[in-house]
């Protein structure tokens, strides 16, 4: 297998047809030769650690912030956009070692939505963000029936999660989301927004408010990193290399391509995004998010409409996963699903919104994106395992957009702090079993080997 490095030519996702001025932009013609921080990807995670390693401090470090093709073109500028934590998550949620529990995931997520909320309106970026409720569907009745009974008893048991979630029973379910064939359902909270603009407008502030403290380089893959003897760290580059006192990796499903050691723990993965548009807007217009449960033989579909009326709508998985080659360990998002994969998203609101029987809505872009996924489900987050002046914020297992601010904010704080994860991450809320290490690295490539045996 090639190494794991984003391709050239990804697919053309909607969240990257109106490219930022900064899309492709060097702060300098050559790479610096040193810094004090490197960060490589300059998606979610990159940037918002960026942030919050100079927003806050009186004397911000020499950051360069490196990325392989153009600015924000990975996961960030190929997801759903729109950030939630799904009920069945929280129905089958299987915590790790620690004492992080399906509660704090709650307050956790509760305080992302208010993160990014407050950064949108502090950094006056103009990203479409939108406070919502999020529809999760079912319209298979044995799932709907343990959906339920798991709600009931954590209800009864006082669990924080049920306190912000409502139920829709099967009278109603249909008539209140206007899905076809809707079992039950539940709402919870959810925020949305185009996570390019948020990113590319947020990056745009920082290089105006420390031109002398960022330096930022697009069209710049890292090929390697090696320590150096003094703990230092050599970035070596398609163009060059430099020397970093410290690196943060935001590499998502990339990592393993430039730490080892994550081979087998982060795998890389590709899913298919849809742009549906209707030939005018439709009223009264969808004000929540959706992820429609179709049942076991096809599973989970997200669905996030647009201020604009139109609808970005993913998943669809149930039409490629018995191609395990197409989709597994595949980091290629150059190359489209197949013609009668992507056909999957024509008529696709005709057939599953009631309303939307005659609104002409047409499809007008499918791409490809990279997701990270791990063994146990849950993001690495901490110390490069075994490397003191190397941090790491990877592995989000598709719901990055739920998980990342905080996380990166205790990046940050880890690496102004020179401290691990555990001295850090219990202050901002970050669940424990998140922490990653040698001990997490070994039981999770035992899992995986399990996993391939069966």
């Amino acid at each position: 297998m090639d190494q794991v490095l984003p391709v050239p030519n990804p697919t053309k996702a909607y969240w990257l047809s109106e490219p930022h001025e900064l899309a492709r932009f060097r702060s300098t013609p050559d790479l610096p030769a040193t810094c004090d921080v490197a960060i490589i990807g300059s998606g979610m995670a990159g940037i918002t650690t960026a942030y919050h390693l100079l927003h806050s401090n009186k004397q911000p470090p020499n950051v360069v912030i490196l990325e392989a093709r153009e600015l924000c073109s990975g996961a960030t500028g190929r997801n759903g956009g729109h950030c939630k934590v799904k009920v069945p998550t929280f129905a089958g949620f299987t915590p790790g070692p620690g004492s992080s529990t399906v509660d704090d995931m709650a307050v956790y997520v509760h305080g992302i939505i208010n993160g990014l909320k407050q950064i949108v309106e502090e950094e006056e970026l103009d990203c479409e963000f939108e406070l919502r409720r999020s529809f999760d569907i079912q319209l298979d009745d044995d799932e709907s029936k343990r959906l339920k009974r798991i709600y009931d008893e954590s209800a009864k048991a006082g669990s924080t999660w049920t306190r912000t979630v409502d139920y829709i029973d099967e009278r109603f379910a249909g008539q209140i989301t206007s899905i076809n064939g809707a079992n039950t359902a539940f709402t919870g909270p959810a925020c949305s927004f185009w996570p390019y603009k948020f990113v590319s407008q947020l990056l745009a502030r920082l290089l105006a408010q420390h031109p002398r403290s960022l330096n930022f380089q697009t069209m710049t893959p890292a090929t390697s990193v090696t320590l150096s003897e003094d703990g230092s760290s050599a970035i070596h580059t398609s163009r060059g290399s430099f020397k970093a006192e410290k690196v943060v990796f935001a590499t998502n499903p990339y990592t393993s391509g430039l730490i080892s050691q994550f081979n087998d723990i982060i795998t890389p993965i590709r899913g298919m995004t849809s742009h549906i548009v209707p030939k005018q807007p439709i009223h009264p217009h969808l004000s929540n998010t959706y992820n429609i449960d179709f049942g076991p033989e096809k599973g989970t579909d997200y669905l996030n409409p647009r201020p604009d009326g139109s609808i970005v709508v993913g998943g669809g998985k149930w039409l490629y996963n018995s191609d395990r080659p197409s989709w597994f360990n595949n980091f290629d998002d150059s190359m489209p699903f197949p013609p009668q994969t992507e056909e999957y998203w024509e008529g696709y609101m005709q057939r599953n919104f009631r309303g939307w029987e005659e609104s002409g809505a047409e499809l007008d872009k499918v791409w490809v994106g990279i997701m990270g996924i791990t063994p146990d489900g849950w993001p690495h987050v901490g110390r490069v395992p075994g490397v003191k002046n190397q941090w790491m914020l990877a592995g989000f297992n598709g719901g990055g957009m739920s998980m990342i601010l905080t996380v990166a904010k205790a990046v940050a704080t880890m690496v102004k702090e020179d401290a691990g994860f555990d001295e850090v991450a219990g202050g901002l809320g970050v669940p424990d079993f998140w922490g990653t290490s040698e001990e997490r690295l070994r039981v999770g490539k035992d899992e995986d080997l399990m996993v391939k045996r069966k």
